[in-house]
């Protein structure tokens, strides 16, 4: 017997994603990794305490809280939810990986506005459905027209990620609500970096029945490593989510985690705000560059286009590597032609990368 002749199709036709690791590289050095947009500006002590504090209050010889129980609570007092509108996984990756359970079967089909994150596609092809992209414009607005002649009778869910990435930018609420109102399907509203923008549509999900709204712990919260991801939807999909999920899929520290960091609200709050003051300063900086030009954001993220005649963004990329400093290259993406992502990290982090970044562009 061939392995091969008994494995899935859809997992023989799918790509493993690819993430770059600097584990056992330049273990010597410092990295100043800015690639994921992880959240290095809230000091790793803070977190260590936050750790300490829940490992200390649990029994990890217990199971686990079934269906994270413990951090939907927490989750539901901190928003104003019901946990019956509440459901939690593993990362916000879980959580797609779920809703393709409920809703994706093969010849379905799943709108994903491109360019953006590339796991919806990832997920939807795993479970043997198709995606239907549909380009931003060259403004990268939505295009709700071209997003509506897309859907027919086999479409079943539709990606927005708002604050979108790598774009950086937040979509209009006007054409998030049209969505909600013409499409005949459920709409996921991914708002992992809704925190460092300025408004949000979780509370529509009590006027639309077809909204789930995605969060994540990764971004606002540093909290990246701990893999917590949640949406707020109507009670009815939040019944069949949970129908398809684990009983233990989230761990015990993680639930704890999550319980104390949302009690301490207000401290996040003000690295949220640092976050955005160094976004600025940042995008300052990199608009007195020669040879880049910067894109507005609204997230902790900013995408830049390299301009410099006769240079590539995978180019400058790889220089940048050499001196240390990890980031995410998209110029393979539509829209995106040279165009480098960068995380926002620390005023010390900043720095390092504009001094980078100058250098390679000269060399």
């Amino acid at each position: 017997m061939k392995i091969e002749d008994i494995v899935q199709k859809e997992v023989k036709n799918i790509s493993c994603y690819e993430v770059k690791t600097i584990l056992g590289q330049k273990s010597q050095e410092k990295i100043a990794k800015m690639n994921l947009n992880e959240n290095f500006a809230i000091p790793n002590d803070t977190i260590e305490k936050l750790l300490l504090d829940a490992c200390r209050s649990i029994d990890v010889r217990a199971y686990p809280p079934p269906r994270g129980k413990l951090a939907s609570k927490a989750i539901s007092s901190f928003l104003g939810f019901s946990e019956s509108e509440i459901s939690v996984a593993n990362g916000a990756d879980e959580i797609m990986d779920l809703l393709m359970k409920v809703f994706v079967r093969k010849r379905s089909k799943v709108i994903t506005v491109e360019p953006s994150f590339p796991m919806y596609t990832f997920f939807t092809e795993l479970y043997g459905g198709s995606t239907v992209p549909v380009l931003l414009r060259p403004d990268f607005s939505l295009d709700v027209d071209a997003i509506l002649q897309k859907a027919d009778k086999n479409t079943r869910l539709l990606f927005v990620c708002s604050p979108n990435n790598p774009t950086g930018n937040q979509f209009q609420e006007a054409e998030i609500k049209r969505l909600l109102q013409e499409f005949n399907g459920v709409v996921v509203v991914d708002e992992a970096y809704v925190d460092f923008a300025e408004g949000s549509v979780i509370n529509w999900v009590r006027d639309y029945d077809n909204l789930v709204v995605l969060r994540s712990f990764s971004k606002a919260f540093g909290l990246a490593g701990l893999r917590l991801g949640y949406l707020i939807s109507s009670t009815s999909i939040v019944k069949y989510v949970q129908r398809v999920v684990g009983p233990f899929n989230v761990n015990s520290v993680t639930q704890q985690t999550i319980a104390l960091a949302l009690e301490k609200w207000s401290y996040f709050k003000k690295q949220i705000k640092y976050v955005v003051n160094e976004r600025e300063w940042l995008m300052k900086n990199l608009q007195q560059i020669d040879g880049v030009k910067p894109y507005s954001s609204d997230t902790n993220f900013i995408l830049f286009k390299v301009t410099k005649p006769h240079l590539t963004s995978a180019t400058v990329t790889e220089r940048m590597e050499t001196r240390n400093v990890l980031i995410k290259e998209r110029g393979h993406l539509p829209l995106l032609e040279n165009c480098i992502r960068v995380t926002v990290g620390n005023r010390d982090m900043n720095e390092t990368f504009l001094s980078a970044l100058k250098e390679s562009l000269e060399e």
